[in-house]
């Protein structure tokens, strides 16, 4: 959560003895450093009613155990129905760059798309969805 909580190895005062520099509690270890550079953070909520949000949302594309699946969801989502806008998402010079989160939630059920790692690396799409019902 946002200027809630921090998290290192070592505090800014040993940064600064060691270092020379002055850095703040969150910008050492707040939850948009972990999120945007170190990859610890999934996930950076704005407050705890958003991280709850996050966890509840997460946990609904888990199984209980490793001896489970992961939980089916009944869709109204036709899996034969056809997205006749994919055409354009893909352009013909194959080096010319595209959105792959187009592409991503227009396949899932209900386009929706459920990103992890977001911040952290933009070149990569990391997530969770489903695919008439089932967690993929």
């Amino acid at each position: 959560v946002e200027k809630a909580g921090t998290m290192f190895v070592t505090g800014p005062d040993v940064v600064k003895t060691v270092l020379g520099e002055d850095i703040s509690f969150d910008d050492l270890g707040g939850a948009m450093t972990h999120g945007t550079k170190s990859g610890v953070a999934h996930y950076v909520a704005k407050n705890e009613y958003d991280c709850m949000d996050y966890i509840k949302k997460l946990i609904s594309f888990l199984p209980q155990n490793n001896t489970e699946e992961p939980p089916k969801q009944k869709t109204d989502d036709d899996p034969n129905r056809l997205d006749h806008n994919l055409i354009n998402v893909i352009p013909d010079n194959p080096l010319q760059p595209y959105d792959m989160k187009e592409i991503i939630n227009s396949i899932v059920d209900n386009n929706e798309f459920f990103e992890i790692h977001e911040l952290f690396a933009p070149n990569v799409v990391v997530g969770y969805g489903r695919m008439n019902g089932k967690v993929v």
